[in-house]
C-alpha cells in the first residue's frame, strides 16, 4: 500500500504569522537570528511542499504507466505477444515501481523533516513567548524603576530644600550669635563705661555733699556765735540794733533754705525732663525684656526676659505687683488664661510653665519640644487649651486641665510666633520662610497659607479684638495686617527709621485695630493707622537707643506698653485728639513721669 502524508499550510496564515512574529520583536534586535531560522523552516517547508507536490505529480504519472504497461503485458499476453517485449515491459515496470518507491522514502523523508520543523517551529514559538513575556515583565519593572527614581528624586529635592532651609536658619542662627556676641561685648564695654561715670558721678556729689555739710556746719557756728554775741552785748544798743534784724530763727531758716535749693540743683543735674516723654520707665528685667502681655481686663500686664523672672505689673499704675520664678532660661513669650487665674510661660529650655496666679505656684511644665519653644498663646473661650510653637517645627495644643499634649501640628519652617482665633477653632502661626499659615484643630490639617507674605521671616503674630484681623512682623522691616476671612493684605506699613531689631520682635494691635504699633532698632515705637497704613507717631524716650524688642496695647486702649534690650518697660500715655486735651496730657504725663524718676 502506497504511503501518503500532505501538510496543508496555508501562505496567508504562513505571512500574517511571520508578520506578526516581525511586529513583536522588531522592538528589539535579540530576535534577528530567531526570525531568520524561522523563515529558513519556513522556505524549506514551502519548498519540501512544492517537492512532495511534484513527486506525487510523478507518481500519479508512473502509476498511470505502470498501469499501461500492465494493460499492455496482459494483452500482450492474450495476444501472444512475444517473450521480449513482455520481459522489456516488465523491466520497464520494475523501474518504474523502484523508481515509485524511492519517490515515497523521499516523501517520507521531507515529511520527516515538515514535522521535525514543525516541532522546531513550535518551539521557536514558545521560546519567543517566553521572551516577550520576560521582555513584559522587563517594561513593567522599568516603568515601576523609573517611578521610584522620580519619587526619590522629589524627595531628594524636598530634602535639598529642607536643608537649604535649615541651613539659612543655622546661618541666621550663627549670625544672631555673633551679632549677640559683638552687642554683648559691646554692652560689657558700655556697662564698665557707666559705671566709671557712675562711680565719678558718685565720688562728685560726694564731694558736692561735704562741700554743703561743710557750709552749713559754717553757717551754723555762725549763727551760734552771732546769737551768743547778741546775748552778751544786749546793753549796747547799737549792738542791739545791728544783731536784731538777724534773729537765730532767720538764720537756721536761711540755711534749711540753703540746702533745700542746693539739693535741688542736684537733683535737676541727675535726670532730664523731657515735654510728651512717656507716663513711666521702670528697669524690669536684667539683659533685656522680650515679651508683654495684658490680661483680659487690661488690669494686669506681664512680662518676661534675659533673666528668667516673669514679673506682674498694675496696669494703671506701673508699678510692680508681683514676681514668678521656676525658668531656667529666657523667657520667650508670656500669655494669661482667659478665666485670669493662670499664666503661661514659654522659654528656651524646650519647656511651658503655668503659674498658679492666686498662689504664685507652678502648676504644670509642659514639656514635648525638642528645641526652644518661641511662642504661647491661650484659647479667647477655654481656659483648659493653649498653644505652644517651637524652632522644632512643631505646633502642639494643650490641655492645661491635665497638663498633656493633646495634638502636634508638623510645619514645613520654624515658627516663630502662633496665635488662637477667636473662636478657638484655628491657629495662626508666623514662620520663617515668610508664610502665614491657618491650621483647623478639628482637623488638624492647614486649612490655608498666604505664601510669601513677607520676604523675611515672620517675628511675630497678634489677632485683634474687634474682628479678628491677623498683625505680622516681619524682618523684611514691614508690618501688615492680614483679613483672617478673605486672607487679603491691606496695605503694607513701613517708615523711614524703622527696623526690626530682632527674629522674635513682637508687634500689637489696638482694641480697635485702627492702629497698631512696633518697636524699632533705633529705639523708637512707631505708630500707624491700619486702614490706610499711615505713619500716625513715633515715639521715642530721650537718651535711650536700645532696640524695643516688644511692644503690648492693653485691651482697655490705654496704655501702650514697650520693652528694649536694656531690660527697660516704659508706659506711653494715649495720643491728645485736641490741643486742650493734649496740654492736660502733657501736664499730667509730666507729672507722673517726675514722680517715677524720683521713686526709682
Amino acid at each position: 500500500m502506497p504511503f501518503a502524508m500532505e501538510v496543508d499550510i496555508s501562505p496567508t496564515i504562513v505571512q500574517n504569522t511571520v508578520l506578526q512574529f516581525q511586529q513583536r520583536n522588531a522592538f528589539t534586535s535579540g530576535f534577528v537570528d530567531v526570525v531568520a531560522d524561522y523563515q529558513n523552516l519556513l522556505r524549506r517547508c514551502k519548498e519540501s511542499k512544492i517537492r512532495n507536490t511534484q513527486l506525487e505529480k510523478e507518481a500519479l504519472e508512473l502509476r498511470a504507466e505502470n498501469a499501461t504497461l500492465q494493460q499492455a503485458v496482459e494483452h500482450s499476453a492474450h495476444a501472444a505477444v512475444s517473450n521480449e517485449k513482455v520481459a522489456v515491459a516488465e523491466s520497464r515496470a520494475k523501474e518504474l515501481q523502484e523508481e515509485l518507491t524511492g519517490v515515497y522514502k523521499e516523501k517520507s523523508r521531507l515529511a520527516e523533516e515538515l514535522v521535525a520543523a514543525s516541532r522546531q517551529l513550535q518551539i521557536v514559538r514558545d521560546s519567543n513567548e517566553a521572551q516577550a513575556r520576560e521582555l513584559i515583565d522587563l517594561a513593567a519593572k522599568g516603568r515601576d524603576m523609573r517611578a521610584r527614581i522620580k519619587e526619590l528624586s522629589d524627595a531628594l529635592e524636598k530634602e535639598q530644600a529642607a536643608t537649604s532651609l535649615a541651613t539659612a536658619e543655622l546661618q541666621s542662627r550663627l549670625e544672631e550669635k555673633e551679632a549677640a556676641e559683638k552687642r554683648a561685648a559691646k554692652l560689657e564695654n558700655e556697662q564698665a563705661e557707666l559705671s566709671k561715670r557712675l562711680v565719678d558721678l558718685k565720688m562728685s556729689e560726694i564731694e558736692r555733699m561735704n562741700e554743703v555739710n561743710r557750709m552749713c556746719e559754717e553757717m551754723m557756728t555762725n549763727a551760734r556765735n552771732m546769737e551768743r554775741a547778741a546775748a552778751a552785748s544786749s546793753a549796747s544798743s547799737s549792738q542791739v540794733g545791728r544783731f536784731h534784724s538777724l534773729p537765730a530763727g532767720s538764720l537756721t531758716g536761711m540755711v534749711n533754705g540753703i540746702m533745700a535749693k542746693t539739693k535741688g540743683v542736684m537733683h535737676g543735674a541727675i535726670e532730664s525732663l523731657v515735654p510728651d516723654a512717656p507716663l513711666r520707665s521702670v528697669p524690669a528685667h536684667e539683659g533685656g525684656c522680650y515679651t508683654l502681655a495684658f490680661d483680659r481686663s487690661g488690669q494686669r500686664m506681664a512680662s518676661g526676659g534675659a533673666d528668667k523672672v516673669v514679673r506682674l505689673w498694675d496696669a494703671c499704675s506701673g508699678h510692680q505687683t508681683g514676681t514668678l520664678l521656676g525658668m531656667t532660661e529666657s523667657v520667650t513669650e508670656v500669655a494669661f488664661t482667659c478665666d485670669q487665674k493662670h499664666l503661661l510661660a514659654s522659654g528656651a529650655d524646650k519647656a511651658v510653665r503655668m503659674w498658679d496666679l492666686a498662689s504664685g505656684r507652678v502648676r504644670h511644665t509642659l514639656t514635648g519640644h525638642s528645641q526652644k519653644v518661641s511662642s504661647v498663646d491661650c484659647s479667647p473661650l477655654e481656659p483648659n487649651r493653649a498653644v505652644t510653637a517651637g524652632t522644632d517645627r512643631c505646633i502642639k495644643v494643650w490641655d492645661l486641665g491635665r497638663g498633656y499634649c493633646t495634638s502636634t501640628l508638623i510645619c514645613h519652617s520654624s515658627v516663630n510666633s502662633v496665635r488662637l482665633t477667636m473662636d478657638g477653632f484655628a491657629v495662626v502661626s508666623g514662620h520663617f520662610d515668610g508664610a502665614l499659615r491657618f491650621w483647623d484643630l478639628r482637623s488638624g490639617k492647614l486649612a490655608n497659607e498666604v505664601a510669601g507674605l513677607h520676604t523675611q521671616q515672620i517675628t511675630s503674630v497678634s489677632i485683634g479684638l474687634r474682628t479678628g484681623s491677623v498683625l505680622t512682623c516681619g524682618k523684611d522691616n514691614v508690618v501688615k495686617v492680614t483679613d483672617a476671612r478673605s486672607f487679603q493684605v491691606q496695605p503694607s506699613m513701613a517708615a523711614p527709621g524703622f527696623a526690626v531689631g530682632g527674629v522674635w520682635s513682637k508687634a500689637c494691635l489696638g482694641p480697635d485695630e485702627r492702629h497698631c504699633a512696633a518697636g524699632s532698632s533705633t529705639g523708637s515705637v512707631f505708630v500707624w493707622g491700619t486702614e490706610k497704613g499711615n505713619l500716625v507717631k513715633t515715639l521715642r524716650e530721650q537718651g535711650s537707643a536700645q532696640i524695643v524688642q516688644a511692644a503690648c496695647w492693653s485691651p482697655q486702649g490705654t496704655p501702650l506698653v514697650s520693652a528694649n534690650k536694656e531690660g527697660l518697660i516704659t508706659f506711653w500715655q494715649p495720643t491728645p485728639e485736641d490741643s486742650s486735651h493734649h496740654d492736660h496730657s502733657h501736664q499730667r504725663g509730666h507729672h507722673h513721669l517726675h514722680g517715677s524718676r524720683h521713686t526709682h
